[in-house]
This record gives structure tokens, C-alpha cells and sequence, in this order.
């Protein structure tokens, strides 16, 4: 799908699916958004954290939220892609200094660290978190 920016005229590709996030399926998710960023053309590097952020995300919505229904979405930006889940939790993400014993606990924090953005905020449905990753060639 193409969005157009009223008034700026600025086109966006973006891909969006309703599912319901099981760990089960995480690799369904994964090759969807793959597919997506083989058509855009993109670079590996941002191939790489763009699909952890697809797993990192939804894994979340599996593991924390009671209903799994949610929406993931990859938009390219021109110079970037952004993943986004839009789940129906209002309780946001909270991201400490991991403990590199424990066998969880640590993804979100990874994924700040390779992404160039990392957000999220609570909308009237629940939530959306964000990653964006950067496209250019002097990449991090």
C-alpha cells in the first residue's frame, strides 16, 4: 500500500497485518516482513534490526498482553523503516539494564541499542511501540 501525506505529497510504502501474536508464529511474521523489505530494496543491516524488532515486539504482545490481537505495521519512511504493533495494553514497555544471567528480560533494551529509535506511547485502544532503523549508508 502507498499513503500519500496530505499536503506535503509525501509518499509512504507501508504493509499492515491484524493478527494475533503467538510465539508460535513469529516466523510467519518474520518472512512477511522480509518479503516487504526485499521489495523496498533495503540494505541488510537494516533487514537484520528490523526483523528483530518484528520478533522482539510481538513476542512482547504474546508474552505480556491478555489479548494477543494487535496490528504490526512497516512503513518505509525514505532513509528509514519503522516497525510499529499496535496492541490493546495500556501498560507500556519498561526497559532497564539487563540481567545477563536471566534467560528473558533483555530484548527491548538490545533493540534500542541496534535501532535508531525506540518509542512507544498509549493511545485510546491500548498502545503502539515503535522502532525506527535508518537506511542510510553511514548506518551505526
Amino acid at each position: 500500500m502507498t499513503l500519500t501525506t496530505p499536503g506535503t505529497g509525501t509518499r509512504r510504502l507501508t504493509h499492515s497485518w491484524l493478527l494475533t501474536a503467538r510465539r508460535e508464529d513469529l516466523a510467519r511474521f518474520r518472512r512477511l516482513a522480509s518479503v516487504a523489505l526485499r521489495a523496498w530494496d533495503q540494505p541488510p543491516h537494516v533487514v537484520e534490526v528490523v526483523l528483530h524488532g518484528v520478533t522482539e515486539l510481538l513476542a512482547n504482545v504474546a508474552r505480556h498482553v491478555d489479548n494477543p490481537r494487535c496490528t504490526l505495521e512497516l512503513t518505509d519512511l525514505g532513509g528509514a523503516v519503522r516497525v510499529t504493533v499496535h496492541d490493546r495494553s495500556p501498560a507500556l514497555p519498561r526497559i532497564t539494564l539487563p540481567d545477563w544471567t536471566a534467560e528473558e528480560g533483555r530484548g527491548l533494551w538490545l533493540l534500542r541499542e541496534m535501532a535508531d529509535e525506540l518509542g512507544f506511547e498509549r493511545t485510546d485502544e491500548g498502545k503502539r511501540v515503535w522502532v525506527r532503523v535508518s537506511s542510510d549508508a553511514g548506518y551505526r
